[in-house]
Parts: structure tokens; sequence; C-alpha cells
């Protein structure tokens, strides 16, 4: 799997461009591609003094990098798709931020639909810690009940597993809220058995992992009504560089509305936060 990065110029993109640096950094090849595809919205001089810089700061890091130009087709995500597909084993990264009036992070955007195509792996990223530079140190990793994108994540670990210091998996048991209020102590400590069983299996997976073998790992279990609430609490309180989750197949079929969960926990999380998406050939 090579790291792409879909640079679309702008200083939102400047910042997601560091982490896909990071990422680059931690694979064998240590390359980046970045992919532009042509539109109207920069002047080519500014345009390539911001690739420029990037390509600066990837050599700093050791990274070997190169610009691809790709043309349009049927927009942006079709350029990007056309683009790659004839090496789809790739991880690109992407990069989210606000729209205007309530239409939310990810709603309708390009790396909404990206998240949606299956051709390739994808990450998309929200920074509101530019300043980190991309750099992951202490990483909270919400998992839910079902494994579609295990592989992905096991991939993404490794990538930043050289900056990488702390590992917190967290699984939220989500219950209505009526239930969850006459929720007794007996039930509530079976849901708490089953949750941290599950943990421990996932754990298990990841220190056989050799790149991981120095991060400490740690879990938790939480029992609410708001799997977003709590994982912004969590990652406030362990003073998370990054969250990182998998979006649901059901998530990206029925749209991330505003309000949604997802688009809660990117508007509030003090963290940054990488939304990721496994390929077909990782059965996501």
């Amino acid at each position: 799997m090579s790291v792409c990065l879909a640079y679309d110029g702008s200083v939102n993109g400047d910042w997601v461009a560091r982490y896909a640096v990071r990422l680059a950094a931690g694979h064998p090849d240590r390359r980046l591609r970045i992919l532009h595809v042509e539109t109207a919205e920069f002047v080519t001089a500014d345009l390539s003094e911001k690739l420029t810089n990037i390509r600066l700061i990837a050599e700093m890091a050791g990274v070997e990098s190169k610009v691809e130009i790709c043309a349009m087709r049927d927009g942006v995500v079709g350029g990007l798709v056309d683009h790659l597909k004839t090496d789809p084993d790739v991880l690109l990264v992407a990069g989210v931020r606000v729209q205007g009036g309530r239409r939310g992070f990810l709603a309708g955007t390009i790396s909404w639909q990206l998240l949606r195509d299956t051709s390739f792996d994808v990450v998309a990223f929200r920074v509101v810690q530019p300043g980190a530079l991309g750099v992951v140190r202490r990483l909270l990793m919400p998992v839910a009940g079902h494994k579609p994108g295990h592989q992905t994540a096991i991939a993404m670990l490794d990538l930043v597993a050289h900056d990488l210091q702390d590992l917190r998996l967290m699984h939220v048991v989500e219950l209505p809220t009526q239930k969850l209020r006459r929720l007794q102590a007996p039930e509530a400590e079976a849901l708490r058995h089953r949750a941290a069983a599950y943990l421990r299996e996932i754990e298990r997976n990841m220190r056989v992992d050799p790149l991981l073998a120095g991060v400490a790992l740690e879990t938790a279990v939480r029992i609410s009504d708001d799997w977003a609430r709590e994982t912004i609490i969590d990652g406030a309180q362990q003073n998370a560089d990054l969250i990182c989750l998998e979006a649901s197949r059901l998530s990206l079929e029925r749209g991330f509305r505003y309000g949604d969960p997802f688009e809660t926990l990117l508007r509030d999380a003090s963290s940054d936060v990488a939304i990721y998406r496994g390929g077909a050939q990782n059965g996501g």
C-alpha cells in the first residue's frame, strides 16, 4: 500500500499534508504521491509554490515525493478514481473542514464521496491542532462491535507507529436513553464483560504486530446513549493528539447529516480526528 495525498491547494490542505508526510515516513518505501486534480480555483504560481513547500517538508522527513496532476473526470472525485484505477493499492489521505451554513463537515463533500468509494483505502483528517505537524504520540481509537475495517486500522497504526507512544482502544456500548436509565447493575456488568472480551481480542491481534511492540496499549469500555460524546470526553481527558475511527457502511450510505454523531465528533473534539474506510480488498 502506497500513501497518496489528495491536495486541493487550500490552507487546510497544507495542514493535512503534514499527516500525509508522517504516514509516508512510516511506510517501508518512504514515498508520497501528491495528487492534484486540475481546477481553476488557484493560480498556477501559487499552487506551484505550495506543492514545492510540501515536497520540501517531505524531503526533511526523509520521504521521496512526486506531484501528479490529474485530469477532471466527472468532477474531482472522478478524476482521482480514474487516476488511481491502475494502482488501487493505496491509502488516499484527504481533508475535511467546516462548510457554510448548517452543512457540517462531511455531508456532500469530496471527502465523503471518497469515503463512500471502495476502490481504495481512504482516511480523511479534520485538523484542529496544526501546530502538532501531523505527529501522533497519543492515539484514541474507538472501535465498534464489528471488524470490516480491521485491516485498514492495522495498516494505519503501522504507519504512525514510529511516532506513537500511547494507544487507547475504547468501545462504547450504546443504548437508547430510556433503556440506559432502566439499566440494572448486573446487566451493566454483563455488557461491560462482553465488551472487554471483545477489546481483549483486538488487543491480542495488535500486540503481535512488531511495529507496535514499544507502544503502551490500554483499553476502556463505556456504556452510554451517545458514543460521540463519550469519545470527545475521553479524547480530552487523555489529551489525545488524534482520534481515529472507521466510518461504517451504514453511516456512509445514509450520509452525514447535520447533528450526526460523526459530525458532532468532527465539530466538538479538541483533538484532530481521522475517519478511515477500508477499500473493497479489505472487505469494507
